[in-house]
């Protein structure tokens, strides 16, 4: 069995007083800034990592920061564990991104030198992040002041503070600045129907024929309909060729908004989607009932979507109030829709996830007019507590129906943690 001395012995080359272009000294003052932060001091392990790796960098020793090397030396592993079974490594740098991504989302640190986890790595990366060029004061009249002076003072502190409150960002900027400052291309995931089937075998084109008619040839009668027996072997399901309605006009609304932003993504259906696929990348999660990776991502938060077989409803219900009902809509004849939009840091992708879970395709489709109009946004968080966009979020949503399509939706709760 090794001992500690077998780690001691890695050759390391001397600190340079710049690594990458940025400055040796900065990044170690920037390290005490970040460790000592709300974000990782309460956490001793994440301290420890990340202190580990960035030292390590800075000293050259680039072979401790490798796996085994990290939990031997940090964790106190053995030096020949097995890193298969014992994941100590890889589950605290997924915290320690996901902290790291917390604090420079404050506003206070956005200019601050970056400390950077790759994804698949542990040696960290170092970007200096641009300051904004503040604008010259202008020169210093001398003698006396006149009217016209003071009328072009008075414009341009008017012009600034109009500017300063112009340049701050909507509540709609915040809720998506995870996605915007992710470098890595984005995920719409969209729900698939599990109930769409079409016939097959021998019969197929007799009960086409019988269901449907052709061209020059209608339908047959309901009694012929009615009295036609189908097996179910006679029946293959589609859904994964096709989408809900609700889901692709709300797909098309944010795609149209991340095309703006020059924000690249793919657009995958839930059926085919993998957990590659999701894994390093900001994820929008569409669907109803569904989105298998939905109803993954969202079972254990607070305000979930239920349905109630006895009374014929859609209901929101609160985890935190044992099940209480939030809101209810009737499954049949309903004049509202209901939909929880939820926005959290998700562990197992390392990645930032909006989720839209729709009573049905209309509660979707309002859920998309939310999450892509800002008077809406900004209707939802007028009254959230500071800081309220660094935090994971949930909405509920009602929203009227009329005529097969969703109304303006209405905010009924909302949740920060």
């Amino acid at each position: 069995m090794p001992t500690r001395s077998h780690h001691e012995e890695l050759v390391c080359t001397a600190p340079s007083a710049e690594v990458g272009g940025t400055d040796a000294a900065a990044i170690g003052r920037q390290l005490e800034r970040v460790l000592a932060s709300p974000h990782l001091c309460q956490s001793k392990r994440c301290q420890a990592l990340l202190k580990h790796v960035v030292e390590a960098y800075l000293d050259g020793c680039l072979d401790k920061v490798k796996e085994r090397c990290i939990g031997f030396e940090v964790f106190q592993r053995d030096a020949d564990y097995d890193t298969s079974r014992d994941s100590i490594v890889r589950t605290t740098a997924a915290e320690v991104r996901k902290r790291l991504a917390q604090y420079y989302l404050e506003p206070e640190h956005e200019h601050e030198l970056r400390i950077i986890l790759p994804h698949g790595s542990y040696s960290p990366e170092f970007r200096v992040a641009p300051v904004p060029v503040a604008a010259a004061p202008p020169k210093a009249h001398q003698g006396r002041l006149t009217p016209v002076t003071i009328v072009s003072a008075a414009a341009l502190v008017l012009g600034a503070a109009i500017a300063v409150y112009a340049s701050r960002p909507s509540e709609m900027d915040l809720f998506w600045r995870p996605f915007w400052q992710d470098r890595a291309d984005a995920v719409i995931c969209i729900e698939q129907p599990l109930r769409i089937f079409r016939f097959t075998g021998p019969r197929k084109d007799e009960l086409n024929q019988e269901m449907v008619g052709e061209q020059q040839t209608p339908p047959a009668t309901a009694e012929v309909r009615d009295s036609t027996q189908v097996k179910l072997s006679e029946l293959e399901p589609t859904g994964q060729a096709y989408f809900s309605y609700g889901d692709l006009i709300s797909t098309a609304r944010i795609s149209e908004m991340f095309a703006r932003r020059g924000k690249r993504f793919e657009l995958l259906g839930d059926r085919i989607t993998a957990y590659r696929d999701l894994r390093g990348r900001p994820a929008v999660l569409l669907g109803q009932f569904n989105n298998q990776w939905t109803l993954g991502l969202t079972s254990g938060l607070r305000f979930y979507l239920d349905k109630d077989a006895t009374r014929q409803q859609y209901l929101v219900r609160d985890r935190n109030q044992t099940g209480k009902i939030v809101a209810s809509v009737p499954k049949e004849r309903r004049e509202e829709d209901l939909a929880v939009v939820s926005r959290i840091f998700d562990v197992a992708t390392e990645k930032t996830v909006v989720a839209v879970v729709g009573s049905t395709y209309l509660g979707t489709l309002a859920a998309g007019d939310f999450l892509t109009h800002t008077s809406y946004m900004s209707q939802a968080f007028h009254d959230a507590p500071a800081g309220w966009y660094r935090n994971n979020i949930q909405v509920v949503l009602k929203a009227p129906t009329v005529r097969g399509t969703a109304g303006p939706p209405q905010v009924i709760a909302t949740y920060f943690w």
